[in-house]
């Protein structure tokens, strides 16, 4: 990870790592996002910083994790700060766009890390949670609304808490996989479009997708993209460009070779 240490910080901590406050930075989403936050939190004479700027391709490291960033008042002694490229004001749809998904993964694999080095349980907290002092994520929204020491409401109302914190747990299950053969999950019916598919084994297929690689959302509904992506997966491993989900496709998923 790349490191441009921030001007504004304190010096080791006062409380123990807790919490994974995620912020926006109220910047354009560009591929240079990260660095140009960084870079801003290394000059600026606001007193402000972070742990670790995201964009779509990077991660910047501006704050050491056993240090305290400048970020969320209330959640700055026992918090780890990370600043994703963006605005409040975004959509769920704008959040999971093909630079979202890959800024989600880029910060999901840092949040991972945290995640497994601090023990904190990859859960959104609430804010009576965030109160009472358990592990877990928040947002600067939350933490604005517990302590009253900043008004800030990011990462906004759109933020796709579900879709991050599943690709948080990805990172870390992939961790902890060691066996040589890959353990498929059962198959239990055709996934299908129209009419759409939902539910929890569809999320299952599209998470794997993407750990192959495939640009695909991950929210639990079998799209018409889906369906896209299914036939050329299909013919890419010589099975029926269908589009539809069956068991051979699902096993091809966990057990075929992935094209470079």
């Amino acid at each position: 990870m790349k490191i441009v240490q921030a001007r504004w910080f304190h010096k080791g901590r006062i409380s123990p790592i807790r919490l994974i406050v995620v912020h926006d930075m109220e910047m354009a989403e560009k591929p240079t996002t990260a660095e140009s936050c960084a870079l801003m939190f290394a000059s600026m004479s606001r007193q402000a910083s972070a742990h670790v700027c995201v964009d779509s391709d990077s991660a910047v490291r501006c704050v050491k994790d056993a240090d305290t960033a400048w970020a969320a008042p209330g959640a700055n002694a026992d918090g780890l700060q990370m600043e994703l490229a963006g605005f409040a004001r975004q959509t769920r749809a704008e959040w999971l766009d093909e630079y979202g998904q890959d800024l989600l993964a880029q910060a999901a694999a840092v949040a991972a890390s945290w995640c497994k080095t601090h023990k904190i349980p990859v859960r959104k907290l609430s804010q009576a949670e965030l109160k009472a002092g358990k592990k877990g994520f928040t947002s600067h929204a939350d933490v604005s609304a517990v302590y009253k020491r900043s008004d800030h409401s990011d990462p906004g109302s759109g933020f796709p808490w579900d879709v991050f914190l599943e690709c948080v747990r990805q990172y870390l299950a992939d961790e902890d996989d060691g066996d040589d053969e890959p353990e498929v999950p059962k198959w239990t019916r055709r996934l299908t479009w129209p009419p759409t598919t939902k539910g929890d084994d569809v999320l299952t297929w599209q998470r794997q997708m993407r750990k192959r690689g495939w640009a695909i959302t991950v929210d639990g509904w079998y799209s018409e993209n889906d369906e896209k992506i299914c036939m050329a997966f299909q013919r890419e491993k010589g099975i029926p460009a269908t589009g539809a989900v069956d068991e051979r496709t699902w096993r091809a998923a966990w057990t075929a070779p992935i094209t470079p």
